[in-house]
């Protein structure tokens, strides 16, 4: 069934007798961080770990206390600064940008509201994750399964009575490899999530690591975040936004292309999220130089062609609405390959002008918008 028909029960056509376009969401995000009482009540032998709420304060001003945030683990990060964020924005106090952004946050855990604001800008049906992703995906061990279990229910019933419209990204708990092919089949057969998250690194292991080919077997597709501690070396909030998401995300890039993840599971697709859709360019092409170099030398055996060539295959990223050199990535990446994503509700969002925005940009084909706003997502999650 067509997503069109999956959202209205009809199709609706333009006075010109055109199918209407359905916009599609790929990244927007909830204020999980307000709520961690709610969500992660575990069940034993995990109990004691269930976060607990100090005073009566709410949203922007609730405060735990747990000891979820493995990024955080003041012995395991021994050499990393606790990592400064984007909380300012969200202060009511401070009347950022005349508190535009603080209001859009509601949407973060109201669906009701959520609705309201995607119809604002013109979104028909939207992935969405947690905003804290290191909890539900980097605790180690059986808690750590069990805390991701614990967030993808919860996030299952929050979109209830939206799900034709709204779908919850599957957390992986990366720090218990062997429950994530368990995980991800109760997500999807249970769930009926469309999309699963995986980190870009644990404390031990890249994503080129046997411990994970089990998930690779089983996902068809996954998709890739941006989680790890590299931002944990900033001291300020605007460099560590900058390189957060394109440094960690190469990791995971290099090691799947050139570990032979993608030549061993060719069917596996992934989606590289907050980074640009320039970002695989430079990589397909600095990949590409040193494997001329090395391949001769026999230090590459696990690949059969260039990097680039399992970036067009494997490789799948979202875009800004703004960015310059948009159509150099349609053209190099591959146009089939470039998505639409509104990251609300946070700050650096450009809802509610996302879609305007592409749809208003000359520099690109009518049919490459409609590729971006709608088809490669539908083809991706298979709707």
């Amino acid at each position: 069934m067509a997503l069109w028909d999956r959202i209205t029960g009809q199709r609706f056509q333009n006075r010109k007798g055109i199918i209407s376009m359905a916009i599609i969401d790929l990244d927007s995000h909830l204020r999980d961080g307000w709520l961690l009482d709610e969500i992660y009540l575990l069940p034993e032998p995990f109990t004691k770990f269930s976060p607990k709420r100090i005073g009566d304060e709410k949203y922007f001003y609730s405060k735990f206390e747990h000891n979820l945030s493995p990024m955080e683990d003041p012995i395991a990060n021994a050499n990393f600064k606790k990592p400064v964020t984007h909380q300012v924005f969200y202060n009511p106090e401070a009347n950022q940008r005349g508190n535009e952004v603080m209001r859009w946050q509601q949407g973060g855990y109201d669906m009701e509201y959520r609705m309201k604001d995607n119809a604002r800008e013109g979104i028909d049906f939207q992935l969405i994750f947690p905003t804290q992703i290191d909890i539900p995906s980097q605790n180690p061990g059986a808690l750590g399964a069990a805390v991701a279990r614990a967030y993808n229910d919860w996030a299952h019933k929050l979109v209830a009575g939206y799900r034709d419209r709204l779908s919850p990204v599957a957390m992986m708990p990366a720090g218990c490899p062997d429950e994530m092919p368990n995980e991800l089949r109760h997500c999807v057969d249970d769930l009926d999530c469309k999309a699963a998250h995986l980190v870009s690194y644990t404390k031990d292991k890249q994503m080129d690591d046997s411990a994970f080919f089990p998930l690779y077997q089983a996902a068809h597709p996954s998709t890739l975040g941006d989680a790890g501690t590299l931002i944990n070396r900033q001291t300020h909030f605007f460099p560590m936004h900058i390189l957060g998401r394109p440094l960690n995300c190469v990791a995971p890039l290099v090691a799947m292309v050139h570990g032979g993840v993608f030549e061993k599971f060719p069917r596996l697709k992934v989606v590289f999220f907050e980074v640009t859709a320039e970002f695989l360019v430079f990589w397909m092409h600095r990949m590409d130089d040193d494997y001329e170099v090395i391949k001769d030398a026999g230090m590459c055996p696990q690949l059969s062609m260039l990097p680039s060539e399992y970036v067009k295959r494997n490789c799948y990223v979202t875009c800004e609405a703004d960015e310059k050199w948009l159509p150099l990535a349609l053209a190099e990446v591959g146009e089939t390959h470039v998505l639409m994503a509104t990251d609300y509700p946070h700050f650096d969002s450009t809802f509610p002008k996302t879609v305007s925005g592409i749809r208003e940009r000359p520099d690109i084909s009518p049919k490459q918008k409609k590729l971006i706003l709608e088809d490669n997502a539908l083809n991706l999650i298979r709707m």
